[in-house]
């Protein structure tokens, strides 16, 4: 044989040790590979897929195709995980895996099936069962709340308080103050358009007894300490009323001038003007642009007017005043001609018919 034969020979001889030297490495590795799907059944294209040995630190990464495919080669046997990670950079679904040597081992992402699995897990949970019904509950409050509201803003005070009696047993925490202050509000209101005189004392007495209960739960609530007095200014119980009024001012200094214009009105009707100036003065004082605080506070001054040798009306210092007061703030207003008519005679005479006005 010729040199350039011998040599020719001895070099296919040499790359094939060189293949045999290599082939036994390759055949002692593995790798993965799969397919990623998302909940409506289409690939997901560059999704990271991350690969990380369980027994030892060591992680790489790689990225579906078109299709939503993914192939690594050349693993160490062993224990796998492997992440499919969202474009979030949150982990979507982990699968642990043991690979071996040889075809990569399959590992598919199926995220409607993660989904659906995790969904059930959830319906399992206990305290899931307890938010899911807790979350109903409170739907439901809502829903009959707002139909309640509805209600009585047609002026449908009973049909509304039944829809809020619906509500009391579903509310909890803090919402159980609030359904038992409207139902108060709507048994009163409801009280005071019914012509029915047995009717309009029993839906007092349930309103009454809403406000207690109510207020057993905040009793320093200002506000339904005021709506409580007008109450009580319905069912007659003057003294009852006054002392709601005086409450509700001391609880909130800030909006007092209600309160103390409704406690002067009571005083005014009782024929206590004294009283009633004092509060219908700390009315105009806390709010100096409450104009009826100003008219009943000059009629208050009126009715401690005394008698000048020739007949005529003495005013006490004020009330000329405070009727002037009035009429600049409501030169129109409901009263207008009545202050008028005291501010140029000092003998024009009204009675004090006391209304509330119910917050709503």
């Amino acid at each position: 044989m010729s040199r350039i034969g011998m040599r020719r020979l001895m070099g296919v001889a040499i790359v094939l040790g060189a293949l045999l030297m290599c082939a036994p490495a390759f055949a002692q590795t593995g790798g993965v590979t799969g397919k990623a799907i998302g909940p409506d059944k289409a690939p997901l294209a560059g999704y990271v897929v991350q690969i990380e040995r369980v027994d030892i630190k060591w992680s790489s990464k790689t990225k579906t195709n078109k299709k939503g495919e993914y192939i690594y080669i050349g693993l160490a046997p062993g224990n796998y995980k492997v992440t499919l990670i969202g474009p979030d950079g949150k982990p979507m679904d982990t699968e642990g895996k043991t690979v071996g040597i040889g075809d990569p081992t399959e590992i598919n992402f199926d995220i409607a099936a993660v989904q659906k699995e995790a969904e059930k897990a959830r319906e399992s949970n206990p305290e899931y069962q307890k938010q899911v019904e807790a979350q109903k509950q409170s739907q439901n409050l809502k829903q009959l709340f707002d139909q309640g509201r509805e209600l009585y803003a047609q002026k449908q005070y009973t049909e509304a308080a039944a829809v809020f009696e619906k509500a009391l047993p579903l509310a909890k925490d803090r919402n159980v103050a609030i359904i038992l202050s409207q139902l108060a509000e709507t048994w009163s209101m409801a009280a005071s358009v019914e012509n029915d005189p047995d009717k309009r004392k029993q839906y007092q007495a349930t309103s009454l007894d809403y406000y207690n209960k109510c207020l057993a739960i905040a009793p320093n609530d200002a506000s339904l300490h005021n709506n409580l007095g007008h109450l009580y200014a319905d069912m007659g119980k003057t003294t009852e009323a006054i002392a709601e009024f005086q409450k509700a001012a001391d609880l909130d200094p800030t909006h007092a001038s209600g309160y103390y214009y409704n406690l002067g009105a009571i005083l005014v009707n009782r024929g206590q003007m004294d009283e009633a100036a004092v509060a219908l003065k700390k009315a105009t004082d806390v709010d100096p642009n409450n104009s009826m605080a100003w008219y009943w506070y000059g009629m208050a001054l009126m009715g401690k007017a005394g008698v000048k040798p020739d007949g005529s009306i003495a005013p006490v210092p004020g009330t000329i005043e405070a009727f002037q007061t009035y009429l600049k703030l409501a030169p129109n207003g409901k009263y207008a001609a009545e202050a008028q008519a005291s501010i140029d005679s000092l003998q024009g005479k009204t009675s004090l018919e006391y209304k509330a006005t119910k917050k709503k």
